[in-house]
Order: C-alpha cells, then structure tokens, then sequence
C-alpha cells in the first residue's frame, strides 16, 4: 500500500507558499539578510533567512503564523474532501534544543487542530531534519489498518532566528559566514548553515482512493553510527541503508532526479558523496540534481516535508515530470536519524510493500 499526496503547501522568506517556494526553488532565489539583534563572537551581524516583518519577534507567535500559512496553503487544494475524518501529525524540533518555545506543542496542537473540522486525534513527533520519515512511516501504518477513508495532515515548523538557536549554532561552528578572529582579523566561515525559519504541510490518503498530485511509492529511516563531531569520516552508510529499502520499496525505478538538504556543511557532502557513488547504478544518465536549502535556507525539522511538498507541485504542475518519473528525496541530521523518500507521478502506480 502507497500514499498519495491529495494537496500540499510550504513557506518560507523566499517562497511565502508552494507556487512561489517552486520558482524560488527553481532559480535558487535567496532572501538572506544580516539578522536585526543576533552578531557573532566577533560582533559582526549574523546572516539569515527570515522574513522581515519589524514588529515580529523571534518568539512563538512566529511559530504560529508559519504553521498556520502552511496550512492553508494546503487546505485551499482539497477543501471538497475536509469533512472527511483526518489525524493531525506535527513534527517539530527536540524539546531541549535551545530557542524551541516550551509552550510551542500546547499552542500548535490548539490552533491547527480548529482548521481540521473532524479532526480524530493528534500526535507529535520531535527531532531533526529526518523526522518526517518517522511520521510518514506510521502514517502508512495507520492507514493500512483503517476501516474509513481517512486524511493524514502532516504540519512541520522550524525556525533558528531565536538568539539562543543562533548561539548554539555559533558555538558549534555551524553558521556560515560566521566570523573568528585569526591572527588580529576577523575570517568569516566559508562552511556551515544559512539558518532560516519555514513550515510545510501535506495532506495524505491511500493511494487510488482521491484524486492526487503524486505518490510516496517508498519511505525508508536509518541510523548513520559515525556523527559529525566523530574524527571519523561520514561515508552514508545510514543514508544509502535508508535509500535502497525505499527504492525497493519502489519497485527499483530508475530515478529521474535527486533532492538533498545539503546545507555547506562538509560533512554532510561527505555523506551525500559516498551515498551516491555507492548507489549510482539506480540513477539515470541524465540525472538532476535539486537542493532547495538554497532558496530557503536550513530549516530543520520543516526542510524534508517542504521538499516533499516541492516535489508533489512539481509532479501535479511540471511538463518536465512525465508518469515514468520517479524521484528520490534524501534527508541528514544533526542525530543520527537519516531517511530517503521515493516519489512518483500519480499516474506511475507503484505499490509499496
């Protein structure tokens, strides 16, 4: 049993929703800009993605209206199938990672769950970029076990632009552009993240049952033992576990083109370099390669489920993405956690085992 994608939505600086995030994805439009109070150990401002409304702060609120737009960017795609029951998923970053508002799951589980007419239960998920795989996995679980058409609405919302976020990325050398003073003068780190803030939503069904824009013919998780504090080398062998159990699950499609979050990390391109050496016999010659982080900058534990939502636009919207398709979405962490998506066109009916 599959699931397909009936409608989707996103935002971020750049795309503030799915129509404008695919051009924005598609000619790498950027919206970085100094952050207004957070400077680095040198005291230089610290470059960001975010949007600029000035009477905003970086607190929960902001959480809010980002998962509240993704949302309805979704929801204006199916309004025809909302009064059918529906399970709400948020995924939202670990509780104890500093700048993640304590009162954040309480007001999100409140203010989404009144959109959802007959919305049956709610469940939480919180961890990295990779975690949306663990929610689409039991998502699958659940619906193969259902009696009732059921809807599962997928809500992921991240933001880094807290000052303690942005510190705890400081310490850890993970901003790009970041200055350290060497030898008198201030170098900026040409490695590390753009931090940015977005929320992503999907709206599942079973395949065949709901018209849709794409389908989720295989979703695979791994664990990478060697992490990126190790002295070891990153060579994917979580990653590539998670990508051959989803192409697999696929039934082994050629894939057309291939999505990362590589953020300007070297250990991430390490990882992402061994995995596609490893697997490269899956891939197509004309290969293309999508890296959204680009346009929206890292936004953690929202990044797998906007690519995913990206991915079903352009499967629903694009010429370039015929029935025979198929793509696959890799997804890293700051953990261990690593998950691979494929994806195909609705009219491709693969089935997942």
């Amino acid at each position: 049993m599959s699931i397909s994608i009936i409608a989707a939505g996103c935002t971020f600086p750049s795309g503030p929703t799915l129509a404008l995030a695919d051009i924005a994805i598609r000619t790498q439009l950027s919206l970085v800009r100094k952050h207004s109070h957070c400077v680095d150990r040198c005291g230089l401002p610290i470059k960001s993605s975010y949007f600029p409304q000035k009477e905003l702060p970086f607190d929960v609120m902001r959480w809010q209206i980002l998962a509240e737009n993704a949302l309805q960017d979704a929801l204006q795609y199916c309004n025809v199938h909302m009064d059918l029951p529906s399970r709400l998923w948020l995924i939202l970053p670990s509780a104890d990672r500093p700048g993640v508002p304590s009162t954040l799951e309480a007001l999100l589980t409140a203010s989404l769950s009144k959109q959802l007419a007959n919305c049956l239960e709610i469940t939480i998920l919180r961890g990295g970029h990779a975690e949306t795989g663990n929610a689409l996995l039991l998502a699958r679980q659940k619906q193969q076990h259902d009696k009732t058409l059921t809807l599962d609405i997928m809500v992921g919302v991240d933001s880094w632009l807290s000052p303690e976020s942005l510190m705890w990325l400081e310490m850890q050398h993970l901003l790009h552009g970041s200055h350290t003073l060497y030898r008198g003068e201030a170098r900026a780190n040409p490695y590390g993240r753009i931090p940015g803030e977005g929320a992503a939503a999907l709206i599942l069904a079973p395949t065949n049952k709901l018209p849709a824009w794409g389908n989720l013919c295989g979703i695979a998780t791994g664990l990478e033992a060697v992490l990126r504090n190790d002295d070891k080398p990153c060579i994917g062998l979580g990653l590539s576990q998670a990508v051959w159990q989803g192409v697999v699950q696929a039934g082994k499609p050629v894939i057309s083109y291939i999505v990362s979050d590589m953020n300007g990390e070297p250990y991430r391109s390490d990882e992402y370099g061994f995995t596609v050496s490893r697997l490269h016999s899956i891939f197509c010659e004309d290969l293309k390669r999508i890296t959204p982080v680009l346009a929206s900058g890292d936004i953690g534990c929202a990044s797998l489920l906007t690519h995913i939502a990206h991915i079903a636009w352009r499967l629903k919207n694009s010429a370039e993405f015929t029935a025979e398709t198929s793509v696959l979405i890799l997804s890293s962490s700051d953990g261990s956690q690593r998950s691979a998506i494929v994806m195909s066109h609705a009219n491709q009916g693969r089935n997942v085992s």
